[in-house]
């Protein structure tokens, strides 16, 4: 049997075919999971920002970088201020983040952070792991995936 293709190494997303295969994945997925592409095309259900900041006498000490789709808070990004860790800013900013989550209709947050970073801090605060990836910066350490159950009673529990 002869080889049908030959491969091609491009440097960018926009090679030629790349709108054919992500074509490709897209009728794909409306074949295997009509509902839920329905639910996509809606503005109703499309990503939508949530930043949150903390701020001092000395402007911003901390923020959160998210987003809310469908039933789901992404946490991007979360930091704060060396100064000012160990002070509850990150449980705060956390605490938010998901009481914003539950009035735009969220469920459930998903959050990943490196070993090295704060996986301790979203442990304590009711998050479980649910994966983990060795060696994910190609020096030995590994990110680390939590995701969270909400409800209406759920509360963020401080250090």
């Amino acid at each position: 049997m002869s080889d049908p293709a030959k491969l091609t190494i491009h440097a960018g997303t926009s090679a030629e075919g790349s709108d054919l295969v992500r074509q490709w994945l897209r009728e794909h997925n409306w074949t295997a999971n009509p509902e839920f592409m329905r639910q996509l095309q809606q503005a109703e259900h499309q990503a939508v920002p949530l930043v949150i900041m903390a701020e001092g006498g000395q402007g911003v000490v901390g923020g959160l970088l998210a987003e809310t789709q469908l039933a789901w808070l992404r946490i991007s990004i979360m930091a704060v201020d060396p100064r000012f860790r160990g002070q509850g800013i990150g449980a705060r900013l956390l605490a938010e983040a998901e009481r914003q989550a539950l009035v735009r209709g969220c469920r459930h947050v998903y959050v990943d952070t490196m070993a090295y970073q704060a996986p301790g801090f979203y442990l304590r605060h009711g998050y479980s792991m649910v994966g983990e990836i060795p060696d994910w910066d190609s020096h030995g350490h590994a990110k680390c995936i939590f995701t969270k159950e909400l409800s209406p009673e759920s509360r963020v529990e401080r250090k």
